[in-house]
């Protein structure tokens, strides 16, 4: 769970208590895969106890500010949505191959 999820907070009580209520408590991403069948209203408790348990095993646990990781996400999606140049040309010259491969078949 910890490898490719990341928990979000506010920066203060208040902010992380803001966060908590606009994210319905799915800013503990950590805990909601570990305990999916948990209460959400739970998880900033037992996030304290994972902590603990992922110090000791010498885990990282992903602990980010909420703007921080709105830009990840942004910057992550426009990453893959947005594909190299040279991909670009790679998937256009299959669908150029793929239509004349189509065309010769019909001339046939």
């Amino acid at each position: 769970a910890a490898d490719y999820t990341i928990n979000v907070h506010g920066g203060s009580w208040l902010g992380t208590r803001f966060v908590d209520w606009w994210m319905a408590y799915l800013n503990y991403q950590i805990e909601h895969h570990l305990f999916p069948g948990m209460p959400q209203f739970r998880h900033p408790i037992v996030s304290e106890r994972v902590q603990v348990l992922f110090a000791k095993h010498g885990i990282k646990y992903d602990n980010r500010f909420y703007t921080s990781a709105c830009y990840d996400t942004w910057y992550n999606l426009h990453k893959v949505g947005n594909p190299s140049l040279e991909t670009q040309k790679a998937w256009k010259a299959e669908r150029e191959a793929y239509k004349a491969a189509q065309a010769a078949k019909k001339a046939e």
